[in-house]
Order: structure tokens, then C-alpha cells, then sequence
């Protein structure tokens, strides 16, 4: 749902001073990589609309700022208080690397409550880098997702993770009451693939490609605007188009506005409160 011309002043968030919400969405990289893109959203729920504002690429150092300081301001200015952000990296840390038991007990016998839940889950797990949630999602419900959507689950300090879930915390520091909610993107468009009809086969399974990925994008986004109800300037869909980073960042923050709707699927009975949770559709 793509136009080139704006929409009338009364549906227009650019012009409507009454904004009902606004939302981010956040693929955050390294401080010393130009990656990181944010997006910024407004839904209005009574109209059923949702509309894509901004898109901020290539989010690295200035000559007066470093990449931290530049993106701190940047949240806060497409941000208020109370805004809600869909970012993609672990929001916290596995139950070990917080825990303040003089004397660890190992995980056979550990009565901490997040590494009980995971201990009887039967599973081979090690809680200095995996969290419940992460079990949760590779042996429950990853095997429900077939082809070509399924893909493998990170650990939250596996790969490049470890680091970005630093610099999430560090960041968080300066960004006052804004709220977080941790999105795989990944698992987000793998649970709204069912939805969206048009999408071809073909785009699903190469939507991540290098080469055939800008144009899987485009049809991805187009039956997403169609089913949500979502507007994006042409110049914003071909940035989403080019950009996975930038496409991830928007998967991000329509999760953050199905999450604040109920739309998202909460965490599963005697699952640990303080375990931390990754937000997906139903």
C-alpha cells in the first residue's frame, strides 16, 4: 500500500496534530559498524491504521558525536517518554551471568527459577548463554514452523549477540522510561507468512538473499500494507525494499504495535516471570 502523494490532512499524521501512538522499530549493530536503522510508526487504532514516517539508515558516528551519542538523540527525538521500541537484539542476560549465589550449585541441582524451568525442559542447556526463552523457541516452537520460514535460533551471547545486548544496556542508561521490547524478526514474518496470501513462494525463501532479496522485500511489504493497513511513501518502500536492515527495522516496530495491541503471543504458563521474553505474532 505505497503512495507518492501524501494523504489528506485529516488521516495524515504529518499534518493531524492528535497522534494517538507513536512506535520505533530498532536493528541495532556494532557502535563501529553504519548499520544500525531505525524506523518510526504512528498506528491509530480507531481508523485500524498504521503509518510509516520515518526511515534513519546507515546510524554511525558524526564529526561531533560518536555512534552512541548520535543514535541516543536520535530516539529521543523520534521518541517521547513512553514510546514503545521493537529492537532485535536479547534484552537480557542469561540466568547465570546475573546471578548472586555465593556458591553455584551447578545447574543439576540450581534453585534459581529460571534455571529450574530449563533444567525440565529435558534438554541439554547451558545457562551462561542461553536464556528459557531461547529453549522455549528451539524446542517448542520452532518445530512448528516448516519451510521455507524455519530458521535456527541465536543464543542470547552467541556471535556478534554478546555485544549488542552490551550496548543495548548501555544505551538503555540514556534513554530514561522509553520502553523495550525484544522482536526476532526473523520469527516475527516467519508467524505472519500464514497471512499474507500474495506473497510467493519464492520471495519467502530469498527475502535474506543479496540478489533476489530487494525484490522478495518489495512483495513482502506490499502484502504486509495490505493486510495491516500500513501506508509507506515511495521513497520510505524503496529504502525498506533495498535495505534488509532497514526491512528488519520495520518488521521490529510492527511487532512493538502488535505487542501494545494484544496481538502477540504472551509467554506460556509457569514460564519464569523474570525470564525475559521475545514478542511474536499470534
Amino acid at each position: 500500500m505505497t503512495r507518492s502523494k501524501p494523504v489528506s490532512p485529516k488521516t495524515n499524521p504529518k499534518t493531524n496534530p492528535k497522534i494517538n501512538h507513536r512506535y520505533l522499530g530498532l536493528e541495532l549493530s556494532g557502535a563501529k559498524n553504519p548499520k544500525t536503522t531505525l524506523t518510526v510508526l504512528e498506528h491509530y487504532p480507531k481508523e485500524n491504521k498504521i503509518f510509516l514516517l520515518e526511515v534513519h539508515e546507515g546510524i554511525g558516528s558524526t564529526e561531533s558525536q560518536t555512534s552512541d551519542e548520535f543514535l541516543i538523540d536520535l530516539l529521543k527525538q523520534a521518541g517521547e517518554e513512553d514510546t514503545v521500541t521493537g529492537i532485535n537484539v536479547p534484552l537480557g542476560l542469561p540466568p547465570c551471568i546475573q546471578c548472586t549465589i555465593k556458591q553455584c550449585p551447578m545447574p543439576a541441582r540450581c534453585v534459581v527459577p529460571e534455571v529450574k524451568w530449563m533444567r525440565k525442559k529435558g534438554k541439554s542447556f547451558t545457562p551462561y548463554t542461553q536464556r528459557p526463552v531461547e529453549l522455549f523457541l528451539r524446542y517448542e516452537l520452532l518445530p512448528t514452523i516448516k519451510r521455507p520460514m524455519a530458521f535456527e535460533i541465536d543464543e542470547t551471547l552467541g556471535g556478534s549477540r554478546g555485544p549488542l545486548t552490551a550496548r543495548y544496556h548501555y544505551l538503555k542508561r540514556h534513554l530514561g522510561k522509553m520502553k523495550f521490547i525484544e522482536v526476532s524478526p526473523k520469527l516475527s514474518l516467519a508467524r505472519l507468512a500464514s497471512s499474507l496470501k500474495k506473497v510467493n513462494l519464492r520471495s519467502l525463501q530469498s527475502y535474506r538473499k543479496l540478489e533476489d532479496g530487494a525484490y522478495a522485500r518489495r512483495e513482502i511489504l506490499e502484502a504486509i500494507c495490505d493486510h495491516f493497513g500500513v501506508f509507506v511513501y515511495d521513497g520510505d518502500q524503496k529504502k525498506l525494499s533495498r535495505s534488509l536492515n532497514a526491512f528488519d527495522a520495520f518488521i521490529c516496530g510492527l511487532t512493538a504495535i502488535l505487542a501494545q495491541n494484544g496481538k502477540c503471543v504472551e509467554p506460556p504458563r509457569h514460564f519464569p516471570k523474570d525470564a525475559g521474553w521475545i514478542s511474536y505474532p499470534k
